[in-house]
């Protein structure tokens, strides 16, 4: 859409707002569309690079006048399909950053990871509730719940969310908070998108006096025995403790650290908010499975829980595939059918299958965060040089199938993975609050201008 009635409008646009405006035809404009899929080759009629509140709803007038889709794209791991056409809002430059340490409270630009959070609320003995991955943004990470390595003993991420602003598909605006446009503020805590385009998120810290926590790595040849044993404590262990087991197979590719490449591992990660004296008890049935390559697992502090997953942070070039279900209970039949599945002995092109412990018992607020009934939470991830989307399917289907009467209706939407659009609210949401979260986006986003969940 590069007619000279837009090339003029557009550049009128320009005058108005503070961050760059680029075309379709700008030579800057793949760098300041490009996200943590470096595969993908996004092409918007236009990008707006927001550097303020008012540059948004400056670009969502814009895009109401020129029947242009809005497309969102702030940091962390960006949108995983295709952008043509239509308008791009990127929000990477809104980064400011406020701790209010007496409050307990971090004011949360729309463009920052969490990473930059951690490290500003660490030396006031505080963290914000977060995922297993810091160079993840936190808009996208808290609209849609939020699940991290605290899971259980602090719950969903969107459940420390205090307030939001946000301009509405209309181009206005607007802050949702418990007293401020309370049905948005329902919506936006774990909703995910479709209602418009965040700005800023003000969330309450918590106070954690210590950490234990890390990973313990375990050969191929342990991977079966270990998991039993990791599954028999998971169940017993206090609600207070969150872990996960992954079995991790790495492809012999280039993009893979020589030493993984090839290789079968089992990594067990945990993390205790506790004193070593009182975790270490915790934690010692694990070592005493069987003899561990690595053992991390130890006092941490809380600006490096990245460290327990060590999930990679820079932009990869390779090919990612991932799904993931609720399991309502890990019991000897599950966990059975996913050993002989994908076990040492199991075949499977997936990179890493993981069963997170994240069912929580703490009282939590009304929101629209979904898969709270689930007790675990299965998902696995494919990733290769080359796109094996119908592979990594085809592989996964007959487990799921055969695993389906443990499984959860509703699995947390940030985890979903490949699942159908139209399938994400049946997926995600009980069915009244799907109804209750698409009648919300008809009347903040009317015109389904901001691409999202309809």
């Amino acid at each position: 859409m590069t007619t000279p009635h837009f090339v003029q409008d557009a550049a009128a646009l320009a005058e108005r707002v503070t961050g760059p405006v680029l075309l379709n035809d700008d030579p800057q404009l793949a760098d300041e569309a490009r996200g943590q899929f470096l595969y993908l080759d996004h092409s918007p009629d236009i990008i707006v690079g927001a550097a303020s509140e008012a540059d948004v709803v400056e670009a969502v007038r814009f895009a109401r006048e020129h029947d242009l889709a809005i497309h969102i794209q702030a940091t962390g791991h960006g949108t995983p399909h295709v952008i043509d056409g239509g308008m791009l809002i990127t929000t990477r430059r809104l980064d400011a950053l406020h701790i209010d340490a007496e409050a307990r409270t971090a004011t949360i630009g729309a463009g920052l990871r969490w990473r930059a959070v951690a490290d500003a609320a660490a030396p006031h003995n505080l963290a914000p509730i977060t995922g297993s991955a810091p160079g993840v943004g936190v808009v996208g990470f808290l609209l849609g719940g939020g699940l991290g390595p605290l899971a259980r003993s602090h719950g969903f991420g969107s459940d420390w969310v205090r307030r939001v602003r946000i301009v509405t598909g209309e181009g206005e605006l607007v802050t949702a908070s418990e007293t401020e446009n309370p049905d948005l503020f329902w919506a936006l805590r774990g909703g995910k998108s479709g209602f418009g385009v965040v700005t800023e998120i003000t969330v309450e810290l918590a106070k954690i006096p210590a950490l234990y926590a890390g990973s313990m790595t375990f050969a191929a040849e342990h991977i079966d025995g270990v998991l039993r044993a990791w599954s028999r404590w998971a169940r017993d262990v206090p609600d207070t403790v969150t872990s996960s087991a992954a079995i991790m197979r790495f492809p012999d590719v280039p993009q893979i650290p020589a030493p993984m490449r090839g290789t079968t591992v089992l990594s067990i990660r945990v993390a205790v908010p506790a004193a070593a004296s009182d975790a270490e008890g915790i934690v010692a049935p694990l070592r005493q499975a069987a003899p561990a390559m690595v053992d991390e697992i130890g006092p941490m502090p809380l600006a490096e829980m990245g460290r327990i997953h060590n999930d990679p942070e820079d932009p990869s070039p390779m090919h990612a595939w991932s799904m993931a279900h609720s399991v309502t209970t890990l019991d000897d039949g599950f966990l059975e059918k996913l050993i002989s599945t994908f076990g040492a002995h199991g075949e499977t092109p997936l990179t890493i299958v993981e069963l997170r412990h994240v069912g929580t018992h703490r009282d939590v607020p009304e929101s629209a965060a979904g898969g709270r009934d689930g007790e675990f939470l299965f998902s696995v991830l494919g990733i290769s040089p080359e796109p094996l989307d119908a592979v990594f399917s085809d592989s996964i289907a007959p487990f799921v199938a055969g695993a389906s009467s443990w499984m959860g209706p509703q699995t947390p939407v940030n985890f979903l993975g490949e699942v159908s659009r139209d399938d994400v609210a049946t997926r995600a949401w009980a069915p009244q609050d799907a109804a209750r979260l698409s009648a919300i986006r008809e009347r903040v986003n009317p015109e389904g201008r901001i691409v999202g969940i309809r």
